[in-house]
């Protein structure tokens, strides 16, 4: 029994052989990882559960009866889902989606003016620093405080003038163009949205007749017309 364990507790110390899975072969490594059982099972069982869903609709198909009515028959014609009054939502539900709209076009209109802005601020800097403009600096010389602080912002002009542009500063400049052409449009955008909505809403929300002159075209809201009440 001793040299059984022994024996047991050596051949477990000693390095046995790694059995690794066959690999796809060379001719065929254009066929992907080679298949394995449990992917082949994988795919049959699959297979096998679709065509047992298959069989099952195919006798229902034998076996349906022409004659027998559906309920589902009242809710569709021809295939087509028919709206149910009681899926319309109300006018306070329309009411509540029109302000929340509201709400989200008035963050991104504010989050386009304040690009525009940035923008236009980028631009002014790129511009300043590919421009030599001249500055006139007045110099009172019963001041030396003031001396001083026009002599260092003198040095500080030279220095600017002195430094060459860079090479690609045009490129910069078309560039910072072109994203300021894309953030006006956008702006724009979200501008005849916003008040597309508001129209929408005050219409909604307004009392009194009224009637739809003219439809939205363009981008621009539509125009609504009242009806004149006499105040009493």
């Amino acid at each position: 029994k001793i040299v059984t364990k022994m024996s047991a507790s050596l051949r477990n110390a000693t390095k046995r052989r790694t059995h690794r899975e066959r690999a796809q072969p060379s001719s065929r490594k254009h066929m992907g990882i080679l298949e394995k059982k449990q992917d082949y099972k994988e795919r049959a069982e699959n297979y096998q559960k679709k065509m047992s869903r298959l069989r099952i609709l195919q006798k229902k198909a034998a076996e349906r009866n022409p004659d027998e009515f559906y309920v589902s028959m009242t809710h569709s014609v021809a295939g087509k889902e028919i709206e149910r009054p009681e899926a319309r939502k109300s006018h306070s539900e329309i009411s509540k989606l029109k302000e929340e709209d509201l709400r989200l076009v008035t963050i991104r209109k504010v989050m386009d003016d304040r690009k525009v802005d940035k923008l236009q601020a980028q631009l002014h800097d790129i511009q300043g620093a590919t421009t030599n403009n001249e500055h006139t600096f007045f110099i009172n010389p019963n001041v030396p405080d003031e001396n001083t602080v026009a002599q260092k912002a003198i040095s500080k002009r030279q220095e600017q003038a002195n430094k060459a542009p860079p090479k690609d500063a045009k490129k910069q400049v078309r560039r910072a163009y072109a994203r300021l052409e894309a953030a006006l449009e956008r702006r724009s955008a979200s501008t005849r949205a916003l008040q597309s909505l508001q129209t929408e809403r005050v219409a909604m929300i307004s009392k009194g007749h009224k009637r739809k002159v003219k439809d939205a075209q363009d981008g621009l809201p539509p125009v609504y017309k009242w009806k004149k009440q006499r105040k009493k």
